[in-house]
């Protein structure tokens, strides 16, 4: 075997193994493989022993598939020169795939700092969320999907492994999972996420989460749709995007809100430390930075409107209440009946009312509502889909009414 040949099976070799080649390297296999039917008949040898053996892992070892590949190539059994029609269609096929792995960058999983497919694109491709779900879902391939049923869950990932509630289960070997995965949270629950890199994310009622089980050696890349809290841990040699369909936020570490929930009027982003750069998802070269307690939202015309606010306001439901300033009840109740996973049916009149303060999210909507109607002129019942509110005829006819500040959690 000359020099030229054996230079070819190693970059198959590579390829198949999930390595990333050179521009130039991908260039030279390419041409190789266009180059005769005789290279692609190699190249389906190559695959067909590549896929035999390790076609359900992930982590695959270069110089042993290097090795499987010479054996293969020197059985006596070689490529006819006249395959057949199927085999013939397999290898154009075959062909075919290389050259689109190869264009793309859309490689096999493969060790660490390997490149991974784009997150956009996988985004178009996954099915939409279902978040009436009972159940949380992470969603780690086609083929395994991890069902959590508490209220409350978490999720870390490290180098090698899954862990669920921390001791709760078995850890979960990253041999299992795709190159992304997802995670749905219904109505009613919440989960914090630890990714590999060390960054950690709040997830709220109704949202879902698509990021890599690890990052890319240059970039880091999570999608987000719904609420979330991050702290991203600092790398600056990989920026941080959070993409949201409509708005990227980019970062090098920091500590913000997201939220993009799809039938909300607005997107927005709020600044708790650091800075971020937000940009809209079709026109990045119109993108502003914000500063801490700053809130950029996107509106429906794409343009981004600036204010300043307190943070910390945003972010109050990962300890356990809400707190709001000068705030539609509208937009309370649609955050309540996502995160008690309620209806609650209500009038313009209600809707249009304002509260400040702040409201414990205990386990009973009862109570929460409870509070709301000695803070609001409102008062309640219960239908059998959920709740439905009503307005007093004038503030002073609930004469237990007070401000929400003297009812704050503990």
């Amino acid at each position: 075997m000359n020099a030229q040949n054996r230079h070819i099976d190693r970059l198959i070799a590579r390829h198949l193994d999930g390595e990333r080649l050179s521009d130039a390297e991908q260039a030279e296999l390419l041409d190789w493989l266009r180059s005769s039917e005789e290279h692609r008949c190699s190249y389906l040898d190559a695959y067909d022993a590549w896929g035999e053996r390790h076609l359900p892992d992930t982590l695959f070892d270069a110089e042993a598939a290097y090795r499987r590949l010479m054996e293969r190539i020197a059985e006596p059994e070689e490529c006819p020169a006249a395959p057949t029609v199927q085999r013939r269609l397999v290898g154009i096929a075959c062909a075919a795939a290389c050259t689109v792995l190869l264009v793309t960058g859309f490689f096999l999983r493969g060790k660490t700092g390997q490149q991974i497919p784009d997150i956009r694109e996988f985004v178009q491709t996954a099915e939409a969320p279902v978040y009436t779900e009972k159940e949380v879902q992470l969603i780690l391939s086609e083929q395994k999907t991890v069902r959590l049923e508490e209220k409350k869950s978490s999720i870390r990932y490290d180098a090698a492994e899954i862990h669920i509630n921390e001791d709760a289960r078995k850890p979960i070997t990253k041999k299992e999972v795709a190159a992304f995965n997802q995670l749905l949270v219904p109505y009613g629950k919440q989960t914090t996420l630890t990714l590999a890199d060390g960054t950690r994310v709040w997830v709220n009622a109704g949202s879902r989460l698509i990021y890599p089980s690890a990052f890319d050696d240059d970039r880091r890349e999570i999608y987000a749709e719904g609420e979330i809290y991050i702290e991203v841990t600092h790398d600056a040699a990989r920026p941080f995007t959070v993409h949201t369909g409509k708005m990227d936020v980019r970062v090098l570490g920091t500590r913000f809100y997201v939220s993009s929930y799809g039938r909300d009027r607005t997107q927005e982003v709020v600044l708790r430390s650091g800075s971020v750069n937000v940009a809209p998802a079709d026109a990045p070269e119109h993108g502003i930075r914000i500063e801490p307690d700053q809130r950029a939202s996107l509106d429906t015309a794409g343009t981004f409107r600036i204010r300043e606010v307190r943070a910390e306001d945003y972010i109050s439901w990962i300890h356990g209440y809400y707190r709001f300033d000068n705030t539609l009840l509208s937009d309370v109740l649609a955050r309540l009946a996502r995160y008690y996973n309620r209806t609650f049916d209500y009038s313009s009149e209600v809707g249009a009312m304002t509260i400040s303060g702040k409201l414990e999210l205990n386990d009973d909507p009862c109570e929460v509502l409870r509070i709301l109607s000695l803070t609001a002129p409102i008062r309640f019942r219960v239908s059998e889909e959920g709740f439905r509110l009503s307005s007093t005829q004038t503030y002073d006819d609930n004469p237990n009414r007070m401000p929400m500040e003297n009812h704050e959690p503990n």
